[in-house]
């Protein structure tokens, strides 16, 4: 079949949808936020291909994987076997990185082990080793008459039983020894023996280099190694010298000045996830855990013993009773008062105090009266202490307050243990590199180093297959846009659209043809100039006979696809209806999103800029990362955008320096910030407030309704219901989650899991409640005809009639309405909303509250998942912030975002170490006629186009 035929898709808000998807095209399905895209794509498409693909497979094989559920949709034919690459971030596990997520990490071990040459850690001196057959070619090669006495060092453990070892050595027709320097035959050893000898050889044998000698000194060397089994020495006098020198010839990798030594390298020995290769120190994760002293301290304007110094332990607790006598005396000892200041202290007094030392506890002892001098231990040493040896988790808690993170002390972040990090191959530019320092490049700095390998000539075969493998998988990431990376980032730290692109990298070297790819919005966190790269990509994977499924918002690729489906008309309820699917050119005239694409651009709102004066933050000397050692002006008050290629350094500025400084000025915990020399003008701030796309919840339990406290006022609602009174129902009893009102048969679910064994487990709605989560009586507390399972299925834009005259629910409910969030059921489960809805509700949550000082929120791409539309409300969101005496910094490179923001800070020109650069600051205007800004060239066309410039 030449297409992939859907009828009856009725999956989530699906209305019966029937369509049919050309194979071997690209594809794009758009439409409004909530209106059913995913659930097309996902949710029907790929678990179907995914649940049919695992039905071909054994009974056996199938209990070991995760199997979807069945949709719901009356047929799917010609479906190809499905492949998903969602929006997700790159997960929490610590060891997780850029190289072993691509598999490249794989390849680079084996590498190392085969052609990596060892270095001492200590010299950086380079190791050799030779066989038998060079030690033979080496010795052969000296000039003919030159004298040799073959050595072969004793192992130390038997050097200490010299009776022993000279009987052995007599036993094996030896005659000499060399003892400290000194031949000597074997009965004169023993009576010479030194009481403590350091250096012994045995003299294996002494000939004349000559021609036809090969034979002999090849048994000789092969007795020498037998003896020492990884060196062998050789006392050489040639026929005109007069003095013996001596040589050294190891056979495993061996400083014979330092006595540094490694042995044979495996691919096991340089994976930080086996203790062969990784660092002892922190077990491969490259970071330890300290007590970081600016979290231990309190109000700067109070006495050390009385707030100056919070401490980790409870209020009125006797190790803070203890500490305050503890200030007191560390106080004196320096000459202050007993209400002294941390800023009082001096140098000295402020490392005691952490770090502890000597000092004088004041008590005068003994008739001479001596200073008693007590050693104190000093409140980060003893907090780290406490930590390792906390049983209870209610002290592991406490203590952890005043902890942070840092890389690792002994291996400085690089995972590995010193000796297999000395391990290097040489590159391009004669430029030696271990596996670690290989893996910290940027990977098109990676790529061409990898270009030039210089291999050894018995192993360039093998290893140059290796460094080919590498180097596609290599040229696959720059395809996509992600050549700023690190192969050793941690993908912790990765957003969800680079964590998507790693995997569609990785797809690409699989080879596949004929697979059905579904990709959700793989332009996020792509600059408007990177997005062409991603879209060939895109369709060279086409090419290769596969066909490929976007969920996509962005203009640039739904002007490039093949095809394209448009669902609607709203979301939610008022989705799930297909609106058209044809080639964008015959797309339906009515069609919103061909309307959007051939519409004149609208004038937009552009802001005027802010002036020169007036608050503003100011960051000085940022340097973390790739930044520059820049200077960054962030003025308050209105809406800035922080801009530039991917890879230039925006989340870096906004994110790892200025939100954990702010975070740790208001809040007095949370990871150290980056590196800067100063933050100014914090205290025009009252709160900061971090709304980013990470999950609100990760059980089905969680729901908008939870997470926005609505449902405290629901549940408070149905408590003062006349029944609720007349019966004794407290708020509890219209909770999901506790005993008394809930459904004990699914313990508030309202479904049931079967376990299936080789089948997909089977989930059953509770027929004791019939999925309504609550038993019989809760159920007959009513509000307005409702039960409070009702209440929990309505969408905000239906509760926002129920509750209207609940101040509190209504407040809430109309900011959800204000965000597009209309459509939201209040009970759907917190771990089916996307990314965006995410970061929709918690802005949700900070514009319902009631006034709050000045507040900094911070916004990381929150145009993720919006369609056109949408992204106005968002505007308008940021637009009331900024009205009501608020200040918003937002990452982004959606260009109407950009284009309608007061102030732009633009950073590049590129990405990795070309960026990390401010190239442009001012208004959107200002920035659009810099030339040599990428996000300037594409404002001018934006702005261009709607006759702003």
């Amino acid at each position: 079949m030449d297409s992939i035929r859907i009828r009856g898709a009725r999956q989530h808000n699906l209305r019966g949808v029937d369509v049919d998807i050309p194979r071997g095209k690209l594809v794009v399905i758009t439409g409004p936020s909530g209106s059913g895209k995913s659930s097309l794509a996902f949710h029907t498409l790929f678990a179907e291909g995914q649940r049919r693909f695992v039905e071909s497979l054994s009974a056996y094989a199938r209990q070991f994987l995760d199997q979807l559920e069945k949709p719901d949709v009356d047929s799917i034919e010609g479906l190809s076997p499905a492949i998903a690459i969602e929006q997700r971030s790159g997960g929490l596990n610590p060891r997780s990185t850029v190289a072993t997520v691509t598999e490249i990490h794989e390849h680079l071990r084996v590498l190392w082990a085969a052609a990596g040459v060892p270095h001492d850690p200590e010299s950086g001196e380079k190791l050799e080793r030779m066989g038998a057959s060079d030690i033979v070619s080496s010795i052969s090669a000296m000039a003919e008459g030159t004298r040799v006495v073959l050595l072969a060092p004793v192992p130390q453990e038997e050097v200490r039983e010299p009776e022993r070892l000279i009987g052995d050595l007599r036993r094996q027709g030896f005659v000499r020894v060399r003892v400290e320097g000194e031949i000597l035959e074997l009965e004169e050893a023993l009576k010479a023996w030194p009481e403590r000898a350091t250096s012994v050889e045995v003299v294996v044998d002494r000939l004349v280099v000559r021609a036809g000698g090969e034979a002999r000194l090849a048994d000789s060397v092969e007795t020498a190694l037998r003896i020492c089994g990884s060196e062998a020495r050789a006392l050489v006098q040639g026929a005109e010298e007069k003095e013996w020198r001596e040589i050294s010839f190891q056979t495993s990798y061996r400083n014979p000045k330092t006595g540094f030594m490694i042995g044979e390298l495996t691919p096991r020995h340089f994976s930080f996830n086996s203790h062969l290769g990784a660092c002892p120190a922190c077990e491969g994760l490259g970071t330890e855990v300290f007590c970081d002293s600016e979290l231990l301290l309190g109000d700067a304007g109070l006495p050390l013993a009385k707030g100056g110094v919070k401490g980790w332990w409870k209020i009125g607790a006797q190790r803070g009773k203890a500490f305050a006598r503890e200030a007191v005396a560390i106080l004196k000892m320096f000459g202050k008062p007993e209400d002294g200041t941390f800023s009082e202290l001096p140098e000295e007094g402020r490392q005691l105090l952490f770090h502890g030392g000597n000092f004088d506890t004041g008590w005068r002892i003994g008739a001479e009266k001596k200073k008693q001098i007590k050693r104190y231990e000093g409140l980060c040493v003893e907090a780290e202490r406490k930590l390792k040896e906390a049983r209870s988790e209610a002290v592991r808690r406490r203590v952890a307050r005043v902890m942070a993170e840092r890389p690792c002390s002994a291996c400085h972040g690089q995972r590995l243990r010193p000796e297999i990090l000395a391990v290097r191959i040489e590159g391009g530019g004669g430029l030696w590199l271990g596996i670690q320092d290989f893996c910290s490049l940027p990977v098109e700095e990676a790529d061409g180093w990898l270009a030039q390998l210089r291999l050894p000539e018995d192993r360039a075969e093998v290893c140059g297959q290796l460094a080919g493998a590498v180097g596609e998988r290599l040229g696959f990431l720059r395809e996509v846009g992600l050549g700023y990376l690190g192969l050793d980032r941690s993908s912790a730290t990765l957003s969800g659209g680079e964590a998507q692109r790693i995997r569609l990298a990785t797809q690409f070297g699989s080879g596949l043809t004929g697979v059905l790819y579904v990709l959700d919005e793989p332009s996020i966190g792509l600059h408007a100039e990177d997005t062409g790269r991603l879209i060939a990509a895109l369709k060279r994977l086409r090419d290769r006979g596969n066909t490929i499924v976007v969920v996509e918002h962005d203009e640039e690729m739904i002007r490039a696809a093949d095809w394209m489906i448009e669902l609607g008309p709203g979301a939610g309820k008022e989705g799930g209806v297909l609106l058209g699917s044809a080639t964008p050119d015959a797309f339906p005239k009515d069609s919103p999103t061909r309307g959007w694409l051939e519409a004149p651009i609208p004038p937009v709102a552009v802001g005027a800029g802010f002036p020169l004066l007036g608050d503003a933050l100011m960051i000085r000397g940022a340097s973390e990362h790739n930044l520059q050692d820049v200077d960054v002006r962030i003025p308050l008050g209105g809406i800035v955008c922080v801009t530039g290629p991917s890879g230039s350094g925006k989340s870096t500025l906004a994110d790892d320096v200025l939100l954990r400084a702010l975070k740790r000025h208001f809040n007095g915990s949370g990871d150290p910030p980056g590196k800067h020399r100063a933050i100014e003008g914090m205290e025009a701030l009252g709160k900061v407030v971090a709304v980013d796309q990470s999950p609100i919840g990760r059980s089905p339990r969680s729901n908008p309704a939870t997470f926005t406290g609505m449902f405290d006022g629901i549940r408070d609602l149905f408590s003062k219901l006349p029944l609720s009174r007349q019966r004794g129902y407290g708020a509890g009893r219209f909770s999901f989650n506790t005993h008394g009102g809930r459904c004990e048969n699914c313990e508030g679910a309202g479904r049931l899991k079967i376990e299936m064994h080789f089948l997909p487990d089977a989930w059953i709605t509770c027929r004791a409640c019939g999925g309504k989560r609550f038993n019989r009586e809760t159920l007959e507390v009513r509000f307005k005809g409702m039960s409070i399972a009702d209440a929990l299925d309505l969408t905000a834009g239906e509760a926002l009639a129920a509750f209207a005259a609940v101040p509190k629910l209504k407040r809430t409910l109309e900011v959800l309405g204000e965000l597009g969030l209309g459509y939201v059921k209040l009970g759907q489960a917190a771990n089916t909303l996307s990314g965006g809805e995410a970061q929709r509700l918690k802005l949700a949550v900070e514009l319902s509250k009631p006034a709050a000082p000045h507040t900094l929120y911070f916004f990381d791409e929150p145009t993720t998942g919006l369609h056109f539309g949408d992204v106005e409300r968002l505007l308008g969101a940021f637009r009331g912030l900024r009205e009501a005496g608020h200040s918003v910094l937002v990452v982004e490179h959606h260009l109407d975002v950009i284009s309608a923001a007061d102030w732009v800070v633009d950073l590049g020109p590129g990405g990795g170490r070309e960026g990390g650069r401010v190239v442009a600051e001012g208004s959107p205007a200002q920035i659009a006629k810099i030339a040599d800004s990428p996000t300037g060239r594409a404002l001018a066309r934006r702005l261009g186009s709607s006759g702003e410039i």
